[in-house]
């Protein structure tokens, strides 16, 4: 009995494997990855069986199984993927390891975070965009890019610092740039201008425009940038969060089969974008009646060239040049399961649209990262640059390019710059002509930069892992600065200096995180907690020598007169915080956190600071299963800027007295020195600047996710604020360094996204769009003061901190009005200048945004991204001056008399009228004119950038894996109402906390980029 059942089974086991071969069948396909190119040698396993295959050299593979059976594709370096074998054709794609998940961001500390469970707005830019931006400044790259965050450019010179600012202004006297932050680590951004420790001016209003420090960073490195816009976001970096924080990642290596080789070459072409019009009729003199040029003024209101039978010479046609960039980088990648790196170079020569100006760039960087056990992980990157750059002498100063150039006269031909002697020829002797600065007195800086990071971590259990991580970022910049005798700037006598910066910044942190074990399902709590511990050490040497002994030898031993100053600050700041997170249902998320920070430039009597922060955020469409998705945020939080090094105590200076237009008089005089206590009371009360930010959003995605809405409110109070309050000179200090204002930013920013087509039609339109406004105003000054100068600017106008008024408002003279608003004209014809100065207006833009459309067919990209800004005021002291001095197009219609719009004193309309001199000296320009007449209001529409791009089908080359060529045009379309340079600039560079301020500025650039990128 026990042998015929035994039977039995062994017929029924083989009758059931007979129809189970039955049904299984060959099943077919592609497997390609997500760029499209096909993969071989990609393993195809039936799930639960030993079956398996392999792709072919063309991607192509064939398996049995059956269309109940489930099919592993996996491959090194990309993410497997399990897709049921119920079709006999499968066509599968795979997306590299290294691509970021959809909708997973890198927040605070470098921790990634899925966007989904965010209580506050960050903005993303990727890698890809950066890179077809053109700008090789990190900053400048990201120009219209992500709502809320503005960028103001220096000008278009080869290594022009870019200022970036973020939902407005938060401070009056402190840094208003954002922390920038690579790969987890902060680094350094700074903008330093050269100073002498006897100039009693404002360094930023003159000399060179230096470069911030970003520049450093390879664009081609960056991967993806994440922007923490609100203190909800920013909290866990409490003290230097105040202002934002801008998240760059890098391109690391991946596990993959051999080596992984990317090359990217790329040429661009500068030319200058946008200049003031000039006139070219009348020449040198201040008479139209005379009979011949008037060398010993500046001032075009002579006769016509015609009626002295001389030539006229196209001065600024003749001097600009076409600026040539050309970009080369390479990268080698690789690994496996337990180890990837990336090692790449870049090589950046440009050379700029000015004379005798250009930059380079040689920048080399690691990246590795090992699995040393299943609990053991470690990793490290190493960069080095070097940046060096010819620069170029800007602004209010008689040496700068575009003062002389722009106001040369058209009788004269600036190419005649130099003498037998090798003496400075010009139009007009107290300026140094542009030719002679550019060949004679050149500046140049030269940079070398060491950026690093280390991290180990140990994963215990899911519920606890430890990371420590360090990093460093150091770099020396050597400047040396020429002035030729006979060049203006340094009285004729010759002058070489030299400034030497160091600058040293130590970070690290020591994270534990994990999920803490629950017996239940709905709810599932993260926790992060660490210490912080940062030290900072700078250090600038700056030594100069005057009245040379023989021409062209610059060296100090070569000097008669000898100066030297130094400045440095050390600074150290340690902190504690800690994070916990909610995921209740995956529907409500809830997370807080707080940081404790001690700071050496805080005082004695505050010791410490606490920056806290909470965020909720809701899935409505998770709770009532709705198609589309849905979710609402909100997040408040206190970030922080911290006093300036050495504020606490009362330190000593050598003295000295100006009469604003000289040096004035300083120690050592006469051979004797003299120090004193500074004008600054030291404070040990000092405390950081406190932001203080409420961020409520809106999130949604419909129609299967291809159309997307992001809108974020919010509302920030900056308190605390650091500035200067007036004491009695009798306590034998000036002023007191102190936590007196406050002020306000609130806005809203939107951001939409529509794919028009499905991702299966072979034509894409992708659309997205950007919108942003912000307000702001100076809630309160104490210590009886109604306004505070935020940076000394120009006698005729200020940049102010008024109560009651925005942040940044230019202040200066105004025209008299009556109650009707009309201009008051005196009986000379000319408009009234107000007793007392006035608001002319704010720099800050009314609204900013961005449109970007993409089109992509079958290998073929074209995208396209129109910028628009709206309001905003810029001082346009250039045209005032051209104005004054008859350069101006406008001022070639000379030959009339003109009557001012406004009424007399007796109420009349205005009927007197005046000589085209009067009208454009005195009261279009800075010649007795109102500064008011000088400020525009600033709109503009203008084409960003454009790329037509072109990926090759490779399929035929098998030692290729993609190749693209791209054209790109940068800033080629401009409309604006502007009448000067490019209006997306600012004298005073990143440096500065001054934006809107255009005396001789360096003119901006548009470019054509071509470009080839080859992967092998």
């Amino acid at each position: 009995m026990k042998l015929k059942f035994n039977g039995f089974l062994v017929l029924l086991l083989a009758l059931l494997t007979q129809v189970a071969f039955a049904q299984e069948r060959v099943v077919s396909g592609n497997v390609s990855d997500n760029s499209g190119m096909p993969l071989p040698g990609v393993s195809v396993l039936v799930k639960g069986t030993k079956t398996g295959s392999q792709t072919d050299f063309d991607g192509k593979f064939s398996i049995k199984a059956t269309s109940s059976q489930i099919l592993i594709f996996s491959y090194i370096g990309m993410k497997s993927q399990e897709i049921m074998a119920n079709s006999t054709n499968l066509n599968v794609s795979l997306k590299d390891e290294s691509v970021e998940l959809e909708g997973v961001v890198v927040t605070a500390l470098g921790i990634k975070k899925d966007e989904k469970k965010l209580g506050y707005a960050v903005s993303k830019v990727s890698g890809d965009e950066i890179t077809k931006s053109g700008e090789q400044n990190l900053i400048q790259a990201l120009a219209g890019k992500a709502a809320g965050v503005q960028i103001v450019g220096s000008g278009g010179t080869p290594g022009a610092s870019s200022k970036i600012i973020i939902r407005g202004l938060n401070t009056i006297t402190g840094s208003t740039d954002p922390l920038i932050v690579v790969d987890g680590i902060p680094i350094d951004n700074s903008t330093d201008q050269t100073s002498a420790g006897d100039n009693p001016f404002n360094a930023n209003l003159s000399g060179i425009n230096n470069s911030n420090r970003a520049l450093d960073i390879n664009p081609n490195d960056i991967e993806s940038v994440t922007i923490l816009k609100g203190p909800a976001a920013a909290a866990l970096y409490g003290a230097r969060a105040g202002n934002g924080v801008v998240i760059y990642t890098t391109k690391k290596g991946r596990a993959q089969r051999g080596l992984g080789i990317d090359f990217s070459t790329s040429l661009a072409i500068d030319k200058v974008s946008q200049l003031p019009a000039r006139q070219s009729k009348y020449v040198q003199g201040t008479s139209a009646t005379a009979t011949a040029i008037a060398p010993s003024t500046p001032q075009s209101w002579g006769p016509t060239a015609a009626a002295l039978g001389i030539p006229v010479y196209d001065n600024v046609g003749n001097f600009f040049q076409e600026g040539i960039t050309h970009n080369n980088n390479i990268a080698f990648y690789g690994g496996n399961e337990k180890a990837t790196f990336r090692t790449s170079y870049g090589n950046l020569s440009q050379t700029g649209m000015v004379p005798e100006t250009g930059l380079k760039r040689n920048t080399i960087r690691l990246v590795g990262d090992l699995n040393l056990s299943d609990s053991w992980k470690a990793g490290a990157s190493m960069q080095y640059t070097r940046t060096t750059n010819t620069l170029v002498q800007n602004g209010s100063n008689v040496s700068g390019v575009m003062l002389s150039l722009l106001r040369s006269v058209p009788n004269y031909d600036l190419r005649d710059y130099i003498d037998e002697e090798g003496n400075n020829k010009n139009y007009f002797s107290s300026y140094d002509n542009p030719y002679f600065t550019v060949n004679e007195n050149p500046a140049t800086s030269d940079v070398n930069r060491v950026l690093g990071n280390i991290y180990l971590t140990y994963k215990h259990a899911q519920w606890l892992a430890l990371t420590a991580k360090g990093g460093i970022d150091a770099y020396s910049d050597a400047r040396k600065q020429i002035f030729a005798v006979s060049a203006n700037n340094a009285g004729g006598i010759g002058e070489v200096s030299f400034n030497s910066i160091n600058n040293k910044e130590f970070y690290g942190d020591l994270l534990a995180t994990g999920l803490i074990p629950l017996k239940t399902e709905w709810l599932q709590i993260n926790y992060t907690a660490g210490l912080n511990l940062r030290s900072s050490q700078y250090l600038s040497l700056y030594s100069r020598g005057r009245d040379l002994a023989v021409r062209g030898l610059y060296n100090l031993s070569n000097a008669t007169e000898l100066y030297a100053s130094n400045y440095e600050a050390n600074t150290i700041s340690r902190a504690v915080f800690a994070q916990v997170e909610f995921d209740i249902k995956d529907q409500i998320f809830l997370a807080g956190t707080v940081r404790k920070e001690w700071s050496s430039t805080y005082g004695t009597n505050v010791n410490s600071a606490i920056f806290p922060s909470g965020t909720a955020a809701w899935i409505a469409s998770n709770t009532f299963d709705l198609n589309n998705y849905v979710k609402l945020s909100y997040g408040y939080g206190e970030v922080g800027i911290a006093p300036r090094a050495y504020a606490t105590i009362s330190t000593y200076s050598q003295p000295f007295m100006t009469d604003g237009f000289t040096d004035g008089l300083s120690f050592p005089y006469d051979g004797i020195n003299g120090m004193t206590v500074s004008g600054t009371l030291g404070n040990q009360n000092l405390k950081p600047e406190r932001v203080l930010g409420h961020d409520l959003g809106l999130s949604t995605k419909f129609i299967d996710n291809r159309l997307s809405a992001d809108i974020s409110l919010y509302h920030k109070t900056s308190k605390d604020l650091l500035i200067n309050v007036p004491l009695p000179q009798s306590s034998g200090f000036g002023t007191d360094y102190r936590n007196a204002a406050e002020l306000v930013n609130k806005g809203i920013e939107v951001e939409l996204g529509y794919d028009i087509f499905q991702k299966s039609n072979p034509f894409q339109w992708n659309i997205n769009l950007n919108w942003a406004k912000n307000e702001n105003k100076v809630i309160d000054i104490s210590g009886g003061l109604t306004e505070v100068s935020v940076e000394s600017a120009f006698a005729s106008i200020g940049y102010y901190a008024v109560k009651g008024q925005p942040l940044g408002s230019f202040y200066g003279t105004k025209w008299a009005r009556d109650d009707n608003g009309q201009k008051i004209i005196g009986s000379n014809g000319l408009a009234v200048i107000a007793d007392e100065t006035g608001n002319l207006g704010n720099s800050a833009p009314n609204w900013t945004g961005g449109f970007r459309n993409t089109f992509a067919y079958k290998g073929i990209t074209l995208s396209a991204f129109i910028d628009v800004r709206r309001g905003g005021a810029v001082y346009n002291g250039t045209l005032a001056r051209l104005h004054n001095f008859g350069i101006s197009e406008q001022s070639a219609d000379r030959e009339r008399t003109y009557i001012i719009e406004g009424v007399k004193a007796d109420g009349s309309p205005n009927d007197i009228a005046i000589s085209a001199k009067d009208y454009f000296r005195k009261y279009l320009g800075d010649g007795g004119g109102a500064a008011e007449e000088a400020v525009t209001d600033v709109n503009w529409v203008r084409l960003r950038d454009v790329t037509l791009s072109y990926d090759f089908n490779v399929k035929r080359f098998p030692a290729i894996n993609n190749a693209q060529i791209a054209f790109t045009g940068r800033n080629l379309f401009l409309d604006t109402n502007y009448k000067g340079v490019d209006p997306e600039t600012s004298l005073t560079g990143a440096g500065s906390r001054i934006n809107g301020l255009d005396y001789f500025n360096n003119p901006g650039s548009k470019s054509f980029i071509m470009s080839l990128k080859v992967g092998f």
